[in-house]
């Protein structure tokens, strides 16, 4: 009997170790396969640079041709400053710089972060790139920077499109015409100024505060679960279709809203 039973953990032994190594031989095959993934993902010049560090921090200077149009995407902040220049800067590490491109397309100044192996990257120094908006017509987002300005920045019309992202906005805006949209993601709007007639439309998970806006007409479709802060002196015309609530600041004389959701409009005092 003793004998049977050593026999049975012999065997037993035997099958452990050898499921053993086959898991470590799996283990191991698949290991391999990520780091042959890993290694080219990147260009065989860019191997070594997918694990070194962004570099030191640098400014580069760079001309580019007229345009009206900005698209931002990828982990790229944007700093907009008032007046004219062909000149923008790029404020990147030393080793990354090259991988901002600043491209005119159609009209539009396309501001990307082209960067290989970006998933293993440690960036430890932001990205951001300064441009003079002078007569800036149309803003379209879709990534992970922020967007700011510094000074006012002026026009006779502004339509900005957020097609997704997380980051955050922070304007300060004199525009007559002006359409602030987010389709998709997470962003924070902060937009601060004036304009005579302002449309928002608020179709995801981002909150617009535009309390500090001045408006002399204000137009408002809420589809979203968070809330809007806005301001309108003399129109306010409101539609809620979810759970969001629109708060407003300003008397406007003349209130229109179409509310099918459970959000309200609130006045602020």
């Amino acid at each position: 009997m003793q004998k049977r039973n050593w026999l049975i953990f012999s065997v037993w032994n035997r099958i452990n170790i050898l499921a053993l190594r086959a898991y470590f031989s799996l283990f191991t095959f698949h290991f391999s396969l990520f780091t042959l993934s890993l290694t080219t993902s990147c260009t065989s010049e860019h191997v070594d640079d997918c694990f070194s560090n962004t570099g030191v921090q640098i400014t580069e200077t760079r001309t580019v041709a007229g345009f009206n149009k900005i698209e931002l995407y990828d982990n790229v902040n944007l700093v907009l400053l008032p007046g004219a220049s062909t000149e923008i800067e790029v404020e990147a590490g030393k080793n990354i710089v090259n991988a901002i491109k600043t491209e005119i397309s159609d009209s539009a100044l396309v501001i990307r972060n082209t960067m290989e192996c970006n998933w293993v990257r440690n960036f430890d120094r932001e990205i951001t790139v300064f441009v003079f908006a002078n007569d800036l017509k149309e803003l379209r987002y879709e990534g992970s920077g922020d967007i700011s300005s510094n000074g006012q920045i002026s026009s006779d019309s502004l339509k900005v499109n957020v097609w997704g992202g997380s980051g955050s906005f922070d304007l300060d805006l004199n525009i007559d015409k002006l359409s602030l949209a987010q389709h998709y993601g997470t962003v924070d709007l902060h937009v601060r100024g004036r304009s005579s007639i302002t449309t928002i439309f608020s179709n995801s998970y981002g909150p617009f505060y535009c309390s500090n806006l001045i408006s002399d007409i204000t137009y408002i479709r809420n589809n979203s679960s968070n809330n809007c802060y806005v301001y309108a002196k003399y129109i306010l015309e409101v539609e809620i279709r979810s759970v969001g609530n629109i708060y407003y600041s300003g008397d406007p004389p003349d209130i229109k809203s179409d509310i099918t959701g459970s959000g309200k409009l609130i006045k602020v005092e």
